[in-house]
C-alpha cells in the first residue's frame, strides 16, 4: 500500500439507511494534507433533492497506523496500515460505529461502516480512488 500523504482522491458512496428504508448517494472529493482529512462532494437524497456535505477530520500518522480525531480533537479511531484488511469502532453513546477498511486494490481503497443505535440502523460503502495531478 503507498502513502495518504499529500494526496486527492475521487470518492463514490452509498448509505443504506434501513431506519427511512432509503439509499443515498454522495460523490466528491478528498484531499489528505496537513495531518487533515478534508471532503467535499455532493448528497443525493431518495427525492432526487442535492444536498452539499463536507466532513474534516485529523489524521496523525503513526508508525504503524493513522490515529484518527474528529474536527474538535476528539479520539475517533485507528487505522491499522498493517493488516491488509483494518478494522475499528467508536462507541458514541448510544450509537456503535464499526468499520472495514480494503487497501487489497491499492490505490483504490474502501471503506465500509456499519452504524447501529436506537435511532440508527446504516451502512456507509465509500470507494476512494486516487486522482493523479
Amino acid at each position: 500500500m503507498g502513502d495518504f500523504t499529500d494526496s486527492l482522491w475521487a470518492i463514490s458512496r452509498q448509505i443504506i439507511d434501513r431506519t427511512q428504508d432509503a439509499k443515498l448517494t454522495f460523490t466528491g472529493r478528498c484531499k489528505v494534507s496537513g495531518g487533515w482529512y478534508q471532503e467535499t462532494g455532493q448528497i443525493v437524497l431518495p427525492n432526487g433533492q442535492t444536498l452539499s456535505s463536507t466532513r474534516r477530520y485529523r489524521w496523525d500518522a503513526t508508525s504503524e497506523g493513522v490515529d484518527v480525531y474528529f474536527d474538535d480533537g476528539r479520539f475517533f479511531h485507528w487505522i491499522d496500515l498493517k493488516a491488509t484488511v483494518p478494522q475499528a469502532s467508536h462507541f458514541c453513546g448510544p450509537d456503535d460505529y464499526a468499520v472495514s477498511y480494503d487497501f487489497m486494490d491499492w490505490p483504490v481503497w474502501t471503506a465500509r461502516w456499519i452504524v447501529k443505535g436506537p435511532k440508527k440502523d446504516y451502512e456507509i460503502h465509500s470507494c476512494y480512488r486516487k486522482i493523479t495531478l
